[in-house]
């Protein structure tokens, strides 16, 4: 990991996944881009308004440099920060950051319980966490950087034809040394008839040799709920989703139980994009 991209709005949420990624540039000695996105207001065609763009990127330049200065002075001088604004629209402008600059991970904020499926179905992160070609790690307001043991890998169990998308996964495994949990919920477990051990083999072939893991299947009509249970059980320390074509994330974002989704109360969300 070289590169870590926090894009920023400036709130307190914002603010808090910057201290993520920080911690983690810190270990991982990743460069950390903070970067802004902003464009001007929509104003009638008849108004006479000079619009001053320059002074719109000097203010939020300046804002950047701020942040950077209290992350220096809280994390140390040796972390290597950039920071960039440009005007235009965030979604775009963040996704071409991250082919300009090869963005290994995006670490952004995300609100609390209810709020994801709710309020943030069209927000700049859950479009991220759907749409890039990079990882997304997710933070939620409340979540506050620990020592990553224990991931959950929650997936439907269909084949992985691209065993590269798990390789930022695996890089979070080893440096933490955690131990990875591959997680499938089931609505009627009597179906499957493979042993659990089986059909992981099946799906990752040797793609997890080197490091930790196990595999893990469990019943519950929600899958939302199956996953939150799981988490709290286990005292899961970050949830992992591929939200392309082997995940349960769409599922998971139009069952009406999200408002009971415990993990993105206190616990990372990382995607994985193929």
């Amino acid at each position: 990991m070289k590169t870590i991209l926090v894009p920023t709005d400036f709130s307190d949420n914002a603010g808090n996944a910057i201290n993520y990624a920080a911690e983690i540039a810190k270990i991982t000695k990743a460069k950390l881009v903070l970067f802004h996105a902003f464009h001007p207001p929509t104003i009638p065609a008849d108004v006479p308004v000079i619009i001053p763009f320059d002074e719109l990127e000097k203010d939020c330049l300046a804002r950047l440099k701020k942040i950077k200065k209290n992350i220096l002075k809280k994390y140390g001088n040796e972390l290597n920060i950039l920071s960039i604004v440009k005007c235009g629209f965030a979604v775009d402008e963040i996704n071409g950051m991250i082919k300009e600059n090869k963005i290994d991970l995006v670490v952004m904020g995300m609100r609390g319980a209810g709020y994801l499926s709710e309020k943030l179905m069209g927000s700049i992160a859950t479009i991220l966490i759907r749409n890039t070609s990079c990882p997304v790690l997710a933070i939620n307001e409340n979540v506050k950087f620990t020592d990553i043991n224990k991931i959950v890998l929650a997936c439907d169990f269909q084949k992985i034809q691209n065993k590269s998308i798990l390789e930022p996964l695996k890089d979070f495994v080893k440096l933490f040394k955690s131990h990875l949990y591959i997680l499938n919920v089931t609505t009627n477990l009597k179906a499957i008839s493979l042993p659990v051990e089986v059909l992981g083999s099946t799906i990752f072939g040797n793609a997890l040799d080197d490091i930790e893991h196990s595999f893990h299947l469990i019943e519950n009509e929600k899958i939302v709920d199956g996953i939150n249970d799981f988490v709290n059980e286990n005292k899961i320390d970050m949830v992992v989703m591929m939200p392309h074509k082997h995940t349960m994330l769409e599922t998971i974002f139009h069952e009406r139980n999200t408002k009971r989704m415990a993990f993105h109360t206190h616990v990372p969300l990382l995607a994985l994009h193929e």
